[in-house]
């Protein structure tokens, strides 16, 4: 199909379901329509955004792309792991004999570490 066929198809699909306009409307209508398609401006003023949308449609890319910048070039975080050893509290009871002892193994305590007896 051409596009003069395919325009007057869809032009005679759309009257059959339009409402009646009132007589002269539409031929101001489209002569109107075809004096603005005539302007160079016309079309041209449609085309135009506002400042505001093309400076956000701008800026969502370079925001994304600077979060991405920023994820690559800092080190992940180094936290420090917990304490392999809490503190141990380990208490002895001689009844019989009235003692108590109590010893508590504290979190920088390493069984590792040399100890120098001199």
């Amino acid at each position: 199909m051409t596009d003069l066929k395919l325009d007057e198809r869809i032009s005679d699909l759309v009257r059959r379901v339009a409402l009646d306009v009132p007589e002269g409307l539409e031929d101001r209508a489209l002569a109107a329509a075809r004096e603005a398609g005539g302007r160079p401006g016309a079309r041209k003023a449609l085309r135009r955004r506002p400042i505001a949308r093309r400076l956000w449609a701008a800026l969502a890319p370079a925001a994304v792309l600077a979060g991405l910048a920023v994820l690559i070039a800092l080190p992940p975080l180094n936290t420090p792991a917990p304490s392999s050893i809490s503190e141990i509290r380990t208490e002895i009871e001689l009844a019989d004999k009235n003692i108590k002892i109590i010893f508590f193994q504290k979190p920088d305590f390493n069984l590792l570490k040399e100890t120098n007896h001199e």
